[in-house]
């Protein structure tokens, strides 16, 4: 199910405010779990099924935390338990809806959807430039964890040997961040990336069926969210 950008886009405004601010969870109770869980079933649909669990580990982790916090009583640790299982609780199904956003959207399909939202080209080409970059890291930093362990340098070596780990690690991560630099801003200009230039693109993303009903429940989000606001 190939999402549209700019309905991913909306719905991880909505669903980040509605989460955070925490009134429609607490006024329907259904649609405030739906809220929590919304991001994992559009993972199951693109089958990023480790990303599911691993948003649902966390929400039951902080959901326990919260249990055993009442269990404890009024106590300060008890306090800080609570505290950090609201915060996650809260907070979580945003970044994650935003996470799922980013890692479900080529590069491509984000600069046209970009351009059908009439973004200037000074808004549209950092922000390409930008993911490109943390895509190149990305990839390079797991090459550097290969060649550690191909030469036996793993996470165990941490504590015998700490200061080797962090260099054989992080200086040819930031010798690498400094060239990815410079390939990426060239990359952007061979592909004609400059302002005020009319360019081409094999994206043909539009709105489908599923869109304009993930589209609705964004809209009807927003109602409720005002209504249960002013009333």
């Amino acid at each position: 199910m190939k999402i549209d950008f700019r309905v991913k886009l909306l719905l991880t405004i909505v669903i980040g405010i509605v989460a955070i601010e925490g009134s429609i969870g607490q006024r329907y109770q259904f649609l405030g779990f739906l809220v929590a869980i919304f991001p994992y079933i559009l993972a199951v649909f693109d089958k990023k099924f480790s990303f599911v669990f691993k948003g649902l580990f966390y929400s039951l982790l902080a959901i326990s935390i919260q249990k055993y916090s009442l269990i404890i009583g009024e106590k300060f640790f008890a306090m800080i338990l609570n505290l950090y299982g609201g915060i996650v609780i809260r907070i979580l199904p945003g970044v994650m809806m935003g996470y799922y956003t980013m890692t479900t959207t080529s590069m491509s399909d984000l600069v046209y959807s970009l351009q059908k939202m009439k973004m200037p080209d000074v808004i549209i080409i950092p922000i390409s430039v930008m993911f490109r970059f943390f895509y190149s890291i990305k990839e390079d930093y797991k090459k550097i964890n290969e060649a550690m362990y191909m030469h036996g340098i793993t996470f165990k070596n941490f504590f015998k040997n700490p200061m080797k780990y962090l260099e054989y690690k992080f200086v040819p991560l930031l010798m690498i961040t400094s060239q990815s630099a410079d390939n990426v801003a060239i990359s952007a200009m061979t592909r004609a990336m400059k302002l005020s230039c009319p360019r081409t693109s094999i994206s043909n993303q539009k709105f489908k069926i599923y869109d304009y009903i993930l589209f609705i429940f964004a809209i009807i989000l927003i109602f409720l969210f005002v209504r249960v606001k002013l009333c």
